[in-house]
């Protein structure tokens, strides 16, 4: 079943959920805001009406003759009570904050003073220094306290105080419409800047997109993702798709590579087979013709073996250079087996010896550091000269010392013109050193032996064959460098050939 392809693009979808986050976010925020702000207005107006009732007691006093009353207070209302007066004060009335006052007896009669509903709480019990709320028959609400007059003379009487709960209702009204105005003008801010954030967040991506995009439709897999200076990650994923390039362009060109070498190293001995074949079967030959032809096929198809084999080896470690896992490794072990099993051929009668070091120890890998004591020995025994000698030697560098002088002068064993070697690798301290006493490589042809199929001058060898496939010493080369080493040639025509692969210990 066909997948549905995505209709919304990922800065849609984030600024979608970001949009729906934030209307959660500020309605949890508005709703916890509107319960604090009508608790704080309650007891802000409980506040006020207990204040209030408060200094209106101290408002009130007891006189037993008019005539003990100030002079100069002549607003102050007096009330005939018991065998006196009371005097009451002329701001007693005042209403502030919304708060009315009055004074009662026991019996619920008011003497004085504002009382919005009177009636609706005429009947109702004083309940002495308690705030509380009441609800009128209108479902209006008020809050209510009831303050008992204690003084001497003033027994009975009591001070109520009155405050409508519909101020807190048009406060909190006035905040709810506030709030409907300026919460969606900040919901559609928040949106259109997030949207604007997240798109230019999400515009490297878009960059990488288009450019992986360009690459794909143009087959340019030389081009690379560049998108400046942006938040870490970013830089990670687009580092990571031009890695990606990187083995992709080096899988194609390796690719071609091949193909290409196939096609030419194979065409030789395709060529040859293919004629004795048509020679073969021309017309009836003799036994010894069709024999003679047959060992040519047989040849030329060792030949192809050996080449394919070889092709497919270097191009598996030129590409996949990570499946060969490395280890620490008894270079000294390693170098004198390989040594003793390579010096079972016996060609042209060659004499190999070997001066290792013991407890050389380096990280690498087993299988590919064999090769390279195997390809070198193989190379001096295919290109000495008959009764011939081969040496191999491992050893640390001495530290300190000059580094030519550090290294053996040419053959130990006598007879040869010494062949120095200066390479001035000196940062490395383990040489691995191949000699032999052939014929030599010319200069012109040694900065050549390390390319792929490269094949010397057949005269330097005493058959007059070039032999190999020509990729042995650009393979060494290869898994010197996969192991951070350098390898290096002298030579010197007549007189043999040395071969140097410098290794550092700093990497165990």
């Amino acid at each position: 079943m066909k997948k549905r392809q995505a209709r919304r693009s990922i800065t849609t979808n984030i600024t979608i959920w970001f949009s729906i986050v934030l209307v959660v976010i500020v309605v949890l925020t508005f709703r916890i805001f509107w319960f604090v702000s009508a608790s704080i207005l309650q007891k802000t107006i409980r506040e006020y009406l207990y204040s209030s009732v408060e200094e209106n007691c101290d408002k009130i006093r007891f006189l037993s003759s008019r005539e003990n009353a100030d002079p100069y207070d002549l607003d102050d209302f007096y009330i005939r009570y018991g065998e006196g007066w009371m005097e009451v004060d002329d701001d007693f009335v005042d209403t502030i904050n919304d708060v009315h006052s009055a004074l009662y007896t026991t019996d619920g009669t008011m003497l004085y003073g504002k009382n919005p509903i009177a009636r609706d709480i005429g009947l109702q019990q004083f309940k002495d220094s308690r705030i509380y709320e009441y609800r009128t028959a209108s479902n209006q609400r008020y809050y209510v306290y009831d303050r008992k007059l204690n003084s001497k003379n003033m027994e009975g009487l009591w001070i109520r105080g009155i405050v409508s709960l519909s101020s807190e209702e048009k406060q909190l009204n006035d905040i709810f419409r506030s709030a409907m105005i300026y919460i969606p003008i900040l919901l559609a801010a928040g949106v259109i800047v997030s949207y604007v954030t997240v798109r230019g967040s999400m515009a490297p991506i878009r960059r990488i997109e288009q450019v992986t995009s360009e690459i794909t439709r143009g087959d340019d897999l030389k081009r690379r993702i560049d998108i400046g200076d942006v938040a870490r990650e970013l830089y990670d994923l687009a580092a990571s798709f031009n890695n990606m390039l990187d083995r992709l362009g080096h899988s194609f060109e390796a690719e071609h590579q091949f193909t290409s070498d196939a096609s030419h190293e194979l065409r030789t001995p395709t060529s040859v087979i293919m004629a004795q074949t048509e020679f073969a079967l021309d017309r009836e030959r003799t036994a010894e013709e069709y024999r003679s032809a047959l060992i040519v096929i047989a040849r030329q198809g060792r030949r192809m073996n050996a080449l394919i084999k070889d092709m497919l080896d270097y191009t598996r470690l030129e590409l996949r250079p990570g499946n060969y896992p490395m280890e620490r490794l008894d270079l000294s072990g390693l170098t004198e087996s390989t040594a003793e099993d390579m010096a079972m051929i016996g060609l042209k009668n060659i004499h190999m010896k070997t001066e290792i070091e013991q407890g050389v120890f380096v990280r690498g890998n087993r299988l590919l550091l064999e090769r390279v004591v195997q390809n070198l020995v193989d190379n001096a025994y295919k290109y000495g000269k008959e009764n011939g000698h081969i040496m191999v030697r491992l050893m640390h560098l001495p530290k300190d010392t000059d580094h030519a002088a550090a290294k053996p002068q040419g053959f130990l064993m006598g007879g040869f013109r010494e062949i120095r070697e200066d390479s001035g690798e000196t940062e490395r301290d383990i040489v691995l050193m191949v000699e032999d006493d052939g014929n030599g490589i010319p200069e012109e042809e040694q900065e050549r032996i390390f390319e792929r199929f490269y094949r010397g001058d057949p005269s330097r060898n005493a058959s007059g064959i070039a032999y190999g496939t020509g990729l042995g010493l650009s393979m060494v080369k290869k898994i010197a460098e996969i192991h951070g080493a350098v390898i290096k040639v002298k030579s010197a025509v007549g007189e043999g050939t040395i071969f140097s692969v410098y290794f550092r210990t700093d990497t165990l």
